[in-house]
């Protein structure tokens, strides 16, 4: 089993971390199981009104503005995002986000993919995010000699139908730091996965993210998360989304452990499905927030099988040091 890195090698345990979400009803009881998720590297946001209650999970957060089918929003806004720089909404067409100046990177980024975002389009350059205050941006460079990928959570082959969308999710905002192992490995096909459920008639709406700490790079800027999640909403292509999606809907949960280890690189996918309400527990977050009360509280609590998995992947063919999606 391979080390993470000499730099990781001397950050703070994250394994005392890990015993949190194991702790949780309803984990996958295979082998590697999905990481009990530690707690947020950043504190969590104030409750509040507005947002009716039921959730096994997260917080309250004020209604947002109603927004239409195939919005990365559409589903509602995880962190209750506004203009708090360390919970600061940012939405373009590609994926919307909360960015935590805090952490040096996305709480969660939101994006609709289906058929037509996926074309030929090569991959563009890593950038800052000129839209935030210089102070606040993240630049290539600081992930340089960390031994971690700068990690898409929209990932580049989501939008390869224009140059435009494919240069978007290369902002710095939309990466968090990914050990080789996870990022090009079992991340990459559940990216690819989705992908292809998108190329079968499919429309989903995806939400990923990062939680906990291995410690900080970038001069201490940039956090690097103990364990990456996504949560995807799957629903055959059609229109008034929010109408269609029901108790029955799928909804495919993960959290994977952000760690460089064979362990990793060689799992299937499907070894780290949790429940949206376990990540939302650990993460402060709120998911399915527009939906009613009975279909948000039946998605929170579903345990996808990951019977259309592929299988496993292998160790070999790591890039390490070389960012990929």
């Amino acid at each position: 089993m391979r080390k993470i890195s000499a730099v990781a090698g001397r950050l703070s345990p994250p394994i005392i971390l890990l015993g949190l979400l194991l702790a949780l009803p309803g984990c996958r009881n295979t082998q590697p199981q999905a990481p009990p998720l530690p707690p947020p590297a950043r504190r969590p946001p104030p409750s509040g009104g507005g947002a009716s209650g039921g959730s096994t999970g997260g917080g309250s957060y004020p209604a947002q503005p109603a927004r239409g089918d195939n919005a990365g929003l559409l589903l509602g806004n995880p962190s209750g995002a506004g203009r708090d720089p360390n919970n600061l909404l940012l939405e373009i067409p590609q994926y919307s986000l909360a960015y935590d100046a805090s952490i040096g990177g996305p709480i969660w980024v939101c994006w609709h993919l289906e058929e037509k975002d996926l074309g030929d389009t090569d991959r563009s350059a890593f950038r800052p995010n000129a839209s935030l205050q210089p102070a606040m941006q993240i630049r290539p460079s600081d992930y340089k000699g960390s031994g971690f990928d700068r990690g898409h959570m929209c990932p580049s082959g989501d939008r390869t139908a224009s140059r435009e969308d494919n240069e978007a999710t290369f902002q710095m905002s939309n990466m968090l730091p990914q050990a080789p192992a996870l990022n090009q490995q079992v991340w990459k096909r559940l990216e690819d996965h989705c992908r292809r459920l998108a190329e079968a008639g499919n429309e989903l709406y995806i939400a990923a993210g990062g939680v906990g700490s291995l410690g900080r790079i970038a001069g201490g800027r940039v956090n690097i998360p103990a364990a990456c999640w996504k949560v995807i909403v799957v629903l055959p292509r059609g229109n008034n989304d929010l109408r269609r999606i029901n108790v029955g809907t799928r909804v495919i949960a993960v959290a994977m452990p952000n760690k460089d280890t064979d362990e990793v690189a060689q799992a299937a996918w499907s070894q780290y499905l949790v429940s949206p309400a376990r990540i939302e527990h650990a993460t402060h977050l709120r998911f399915f927030s527009t939906l009613p009360p009975p279909v948000r509280q039946a998605l929170e609590n579903k345990l996808d099988s990951g019977s259309d998995d592929e299988g496993r992947g292998t160790a070999g063919g790591r890039t390490n040091g070389r960012s990929v999606d």
